[in-house]
C-alpha cells in the first residue's frame, strides 16, 4: 500500500506498484506480509480490507503458492480459505524455520566451542 514503501537500500532495482491486481497478475508465489511504514516506524496508516489475500484476488496469479513468515491475523493479511487452502505453504515454510534455526545454533556452538579450546 501507498506510505508503506521500504528504504532504497532494500528495493533497488525492483519495481514497486501500489497496484496489487497488477501485482498480483501471474506471480507464481505470493508473500503476504504485515506491515507498518519504514520511515514513521511501526506507525499504521489505514487497515484496508482490500489488501487481504483472498481466493478471489489469488485467481490472478499463476495459482501461485502462498507464503507468510508468522505468526498471521487471520481474516486481517490472509482469508481463512487462503491459509487453509492447497495454495499455503505456510505451515512448510515455518517448520523449515526450525531447521534453519538448529543450524545457526550449531554453527554458533561450534565456533563458542572452539574459541574455548
Amino acid at each position: 500500500p501507498e506510505d508503506y514503501e521500504l528504504d532504497e537500500k532494500f528495493t533497488k532495482g525492483a519495481t514497486i506498484t501500489h497496484d496489487q491486481d497488477a501485482a498480483l497478475k501471474d506471480a507464481d508465489f505470493v508473500y503476504v506480509k504485515n506491515w507498518s511504514t519504514y520511515h514513521d516506524y511501526g506507525r499504521i496508516y489505514n487497515n484496508d480490507p482490500e489488501w487481504m489475500l483472498t481466493n478471489e484476488k489469488l485467481e490472478l496469479t499463476n495459482n501461485a503458492r502462498v507464503m507468510h513468515c508468522l505468526p498471521v491475523r487471520r481474516n486481517v493479511e490472509l482469508s481463512d480459505e487462503i491459509l487453509d487452502g492447497p495454495n499455503s505453504i505456510v505451515t512448510l515454510e515455518a517448520s523449515n524455520r526450525v531447521w534453519a534455526a538448529q543450524a545457526v545454533l550449531s554453527e554458533i556452538l561450534k565456533e563458542n566451542g572452539r574459541k574455548q579450546n
